[in-house]
């Protein structure tokens, strides 16, 4: 039988987009003092494709990109149910005014950052939200705990009724 560990003791992932290898090179050295994975993601669509096989506690999200922009993809994400939790920071060179913000927070993004990227406030917002993504999955595997030891005290329960209607008719 396969064991894994539970998810809140794995290294938590974060996904990087941006279709400028210097800037993903950046968040990768930045982040690397943290005790983190960096998933890199080059375009909206290697982004979209990460999330089907990993779970993040962050996306550091690009806002322009080729072929589908992140604001496109933040969409998808808050569409889908396995995605829809995560957070989202959109990192941005050229779409940092107002309206953009706006449109950002529409879709979902918790948090806006411009270019060139500053080390120690990137990561100061890294870590809260690696706190938060620690609680959040700390959560889920004690619900789902809880649920299965229910499960487990239903059977019991009706276990202990047909023994309990067994000796009844028995009695009789």
């Amino acid at each position: 039988m396969l064991v894994t560990k539970p998810a809140v003791l794995q290294r938590p992932k974060i996904l990087a987009v941006d279709d400028n290898p210097a800037n993903l090179l950046v968040i990768r050295r930045v982040l690397a003092k943290l005790d983190v994975e960096v998933v890199e993601a080059a375009s909206g669509n290697d982004a979209l494709k990460a999330t089907l096989d990993d779970e993040f506690a962050l996306v550091l999200l690009d806002v322009y990109m080729p072929d589908i922009n992140g604001f496109e993809v933040a969409e998808i994400l808050s569409q889908e149910e396995t995605t829809r939790q995560t957070p989202i920071i959109f990192v941005t060179a050229t779409y940092a005014d107002d309206v953009h913000r706006l449109k950002g927070y529409g879709f979902g993004a918790v948090d806006y950052m411009a270019k060139p990227l500053e080390a120690t406030i990137l990561l100061s917002k890294v870590q809260v939200f690696l706190e938060l993504y620690r609680h959040r999955v700390a959560l889920r595997d004690a619900l789902s705990e809880l649920s299965a030891r229910n499960r487990q005290l239903e059977i019991e329960v009706e276990q202990r009724k047909q023994m309990e209607q067994e000796m009844r008719h028995l009695a009789m």
